[in-house]
């Protein structure tokens, strides 16, 4: 197995561990050694956090990492596009920390997609054929990209998200649970979609939309 630090300390990280920890119990692969947060996210101090019966070790603030000196294996499991940009833009200041792709169990990824790094890939996502995935692209759990499928840096894709073939989604788009696109349709860079919303036509940059059919609230 290979050793991995998680950054986070939220419902996304606690999720992702046990995700790999049932991984890990088909085919071992990542071994998680702890994670990375600000202490300010745990009360004031540094706390182990707990996942099932699992403790994951609390190891310290960014400047753990942005210190190391060999080469580390690094998920980001933070939900907010945003965020998880500003995140990895600091940490690739060291160029000793890698941000691997993760692919848990109980997925269906056909062998063309192309992935960029540090995407998340949960359990039960299917993602079709010739599919691009951006750079940390984070899929919850149940969500489905098919054919032809375009996904900018830095989407995140809810539980349930479904999208139909030829949907393209730009940069640090936040897709609400159990939304859908229907065929062909284009989203542009920093859209929020509220959950459930039915996107049926073209999205503009920067939208906040919501509703069946979505519309425009922002």
């Amino acid at each position: 197995m290979q050793d991995l630090i998680l950054i986070g300390s939220g419902g996304c990280m606690r999720e992702l561990f046990w995700q790999i920890e049932e991984l890990n119990k088909e085919i071992p692969t990542w071994n998680v050694i702890g994670y990375v947060d600000k202490c300010s996210f745990q009360g004031g101090e540094g706390l182990d956090i707990s996942v099932g019966s699992i403790y994951c070790p609390y190891l310290g603030e960014d400047e753990y990492l942005l210190s190391r000196q060999k080469e580390t294996n690094v998920a980001i499991s933070v939900g907010e596009p945003g965020l998880r940009k500003k995140i990895a833009e600091k940490l690739s200041q060291n160029p000793r920390l890698k941000f691997p792709n993760l692919i848990m169990g109980d997925t269906r990824l056909c062998t063309d997609i192309k992935m960029g790094q540090g995407c998340i890939i949960s359990m039960g996502c299917r993602v079709s054929t010739n599919v691009m995935l951006g750079d940390f692209v984070f899929l919850n759990l149940g969500s489905l990209v098919c054919h032809d499928g375009i996904l900018g840096d830095y989407v995140t894709l809810s539980p349930d998200v479904k999208t139909a073939g030829q949907v393209v989604i730009g940069n640090c788009c936040d897709l609400g649970m159990g939304t859908r696109i229907i065929q062909g349709i284009t989203v542009g860079d920093g859209v929020i979609a509220g959950a459930g919303s039915i996107i049926v036509k073209d999205v503009e940059a920067g939208c906040t939309i919501a509703g069946v059919p979505a519309k425009q609230i922002k």
